[in-house]
């Protein structure tokens, strides 16, 4: 989840998040095996949006640590999810527009592995690891379940039925969240702490951090957006800044 280096690169010593160390503390403080109030868990988050810059400057994707990286794979996101929803939840057609047009003897864990793959590219950085994993966690969430193509597309329709496609993406903004603060800080947590109780703290951040996101108002309709537009990245970015708010 993370290394040494990665933490050298970003800490406030640098200069590019001068907000580290309360982070940093409010996390090693609250790695004690306990169960968290939501007063501590929303310090953490809170500290954590302070040190990216604050919603209005990483939620435009003008942070120097998150943001880029999480916007674009959001638009790729939404790119699939228009494209079948929009295309009579053809599952087979939405695959095509993302490049993958031959599915003979694809396996779900092939069709999920291409998603990822065409979301988030390669990873170089901290913030395209946290975007790919994010993206990771919310495609598995949503068809890891099934055995075939067909019930891809099962799933997809129903998640579709009770989800919007801004539901999704919030959901997946907050699994960001997650994971980038995961990366920055569980490696280095783990090597000083014991390591339930870490796994068990980072458990209760991501379970706060959804839970927050449940009610959250929806403010931007992404039906017929075209994601390759600057529409298309202003409305991504709305939701991003409006996720990030929640936390501040």
């Amino acid at each position: 989840m993370g290394t040494s280096k990665s933490l050298s690169n970003v800490k406030g010593k640098s200069g590019v998040m001068p907000n580290w160390p309360a982070l940093s503390n409010a996390v090693t403080r609250s790695c004690d095996g306990t169960t968290l109030t939501p007063e501590r868990l929303s310090n953490i988050t809170r500290h954590y949006v302070e040190a990216i810059g604050g919603s209005s400057t990483a939620g435009r994707g003008s942070s120097k640590v998150v943001g880029r990286s999480g916007i674009n794979t959001a638009k790729r996101l939404g790119t699939f999810f228009s494209a079948f929803s929009g295309g009579g939840n053809n599952i087979r057609q939405a695959l095509a527009e993302t490049g993958l047009t031959d599915l003979t003897g694809k396996t779900v864990s092939d069709v999920i592995d291409h998603l990822i793959q065409y979301c988030s590219g390669e990873t170089s950085t901290i913030d395209d690891r946290a975007a790919k994993e994010a993206s990771r966690r919310l495609l598995e969430e949503l068809v890891s379940n099934a055995s075939s193509i067909e019930e891809i597309e099962v799933l997809l329709e129903q998640s579709f039925s009770f989800n919007t496609s801004e539901d999704l993406i919030i959901k997946y903004f907050g699994y960001y969240i997650y994971e980038h603060l995961s990366i920055l800080l569980y490696e280095h947590l783990v090597s000083s702490k014991n390591e339930g109780d870490c796994q068990g703290l980072f458990r209760q951040i991501r379970e706060f951090i959804v839970e927050r996101l449940v009610d959250m108002q929806k403010r931007n309709p992404l039906h017929e957006i075209d994601w390759s537009s600057e529409e298309g990245d202003r409305v991504i970015k709305n939701v991003y800044q409006d996720v990030l708010t929640v936390f501040e």
